[in-house]
This record gives C-alpha cells, sequence and structure tokens, in this order.
C-alpha cells in the first residue's frame, strides 16, 4: 500500500490501476479522492489523530510559496484561463480580483466540456470573460450557492487543521482546497496529493527496490510464457 500512496502523492498520479495477478484485466481504479476519504475514517486511531490535530504550518503546508500560486483574474478570457492550465499541468486554478488578489471564485480543467455542451449559454465564447463564464454556468447549477457563481471554492484559514481541511475536501469532490488570509486574498493551495504525503514517508531505496521487484516479475512471467509457447 505505501508503493500505492507514494504513486498518488510523491509521483503525482491522479488513480492507480487495481489488476488481478498474472491477468491484464484493470478490476478497479485507487484515487486520491478515494485515499482521502478513506483517511476519514480513521479518526480515533493515533497516528491520525496527531497528524490531523496539527495546523498546516506544522506540516509545512502550503507547500507553495505565495508567489508560484498560478492564479487568473475574472476578467481574463476563459480561454487562456483553460490554457493556463494546459501549459502549467493543474487542474484548477483560483479566480482572482485586485491587486491583493481576492478570491472570487475557481475553474476547473473539468468546466471546459461546458463551452461544447452549452451552445446555448457559450455560444461567443471567444469573447467570455472568466468571470461570465461563471456568471452564466452558476446561473443553471442548484448548488452554485445562490450567488451565481459556480460551486464556491473550498477555502480554510493558513492556521486551520489538517483534520479540518480532510473533512472539507472530503465534504465535495475537489482536487484542492485554497488557502486565504482574513481579507480573502490567496495565499497558498493544498491539494489530494499534499494532504496524503503528510501521512507517508518514503524509506531510502524503496522506489529503486520496488522496481527492480516489479521488473523482476515480469520478466519470471515472460520466462514462463515462453516456455509454454515452446513446449
Amino acid at each position: 500500500m505505501l508503493a500505492v500512496l507514494l504513486l498518488l502523492s510523491k509521483y503525482r498520479l491522479r488513480n492507480v490501476p487495481v489488476i488481478e495477478p498474472d491477468k491484464p484485466v484493470i478490476k478497479n481504479f485507487i484515487t486520491q479522492t478515494g485515499v482521502v476519504k478513506g483517511l476519514q475514517q480513521c479518526k480515533g486511531r493515533d497516528w491520525f489523530d496527531y497528524i490531523s490535530a496539527l495546523p498546516l504550518s506544522d506540516l509545512g503546508l502550503p507547500f507553495m510559496s505565495l508567489d508560484e500560486v498560478i492564479t487568473v483574474n475574472s476578467d481574463d478570457l476563459i480561454l487562456e484561463a483553460f490554457k493556463c492550465m494546459k501549459d502549467n499541468k493543474i487542474g484548477g486554478v483560483p479566480v482572482v480580483e485586485g491587486p491583493r488578489r481576492k478570491l472570487v471564485g475557481s475553474v476547473s480543467i473539468r468546466d471546459i466540456r461546458f463551452l461544447l455542451l452549452r451552445p446555448d449559454l457559450f455560444s461567443d465564447f471567444r469573447h467570455l470573460t472568466v468571470l461570465e463564464f461563471m456568471n452564466a454556468l452558476g446561473s443553471t447549477l442548484p448548488d452554485s450557492g445562490g450567488n451565481g457563481l459556480v460551486k464556491p471554492p473550498l477555502t480554510c484559514a493558513p492556521d486551520a487543521s489538517m483534520g479540518s481541511v480532510i473533512d472539507s475536501i472530503g465534504s465535495r469532490i475537489t482536487h484542492r482546497i485554497y488557502v486565504v488570509d482574513g481579507d480573502f486574498e490567496v495565499v497558498g493551495v493544498v491539494t489530494l496529493r499534499d494532504v496524503i504525503s503528510c501521512f507517508i514517508h518514503e524509506p531510502p531505496g524503496f522506489c529503486d527496490s520496488y522496481l527492480a521487484s516489479a521488473m523482476e516479475k515480469l520478466e519470471d512471467k515472460g520466462d514462463a510464457d515462453s516456455s509454454v509457447e515452446n513446449s
């Protein structure tokens, strides 16, 4: 399981396929979301309660500095926002306004599907701003929070506990929570990957030994298959 958790955190995979031994059949996937929801069920265990009670700062979170947080302005074109996510290989960005980067919303790379699926709302999307996109889409969704915007982004304070962050992320299908100060200025972001990484440690040489073992098994299987074919 340690290998799976490392793949989902340090090695940046969103999901890990589960296959049957000796069969090229994917039975299921272990996802970052599933792991964090599983952590929610660990309340009462000493190791979990200890880590979850710590404030984010004690765990070195957010990992990104203020200058490293990628944002888009509400008056930017929505197509530029999606391009920004693609270029930076990220799944979502906070939408901000003003020189102090006040958080007013968020956009996910998955939201691009609405440009194709809702031509009634976005017929002229080449000139559509991020704020106009959020307003148009939010007005059609029952979970927009009543403010006309797509789901208000999850936020937490810099001194929030890890446990409260896990509960917030676990309550919604989202991959990140934005860290904001008292003026709602974005000062950081905590992702599912960051949360998982706080509960594991990679022993020295673990990855090399794990990969070597996996390659040995593949070679053994290849030799066995060759023997069967030649018999």
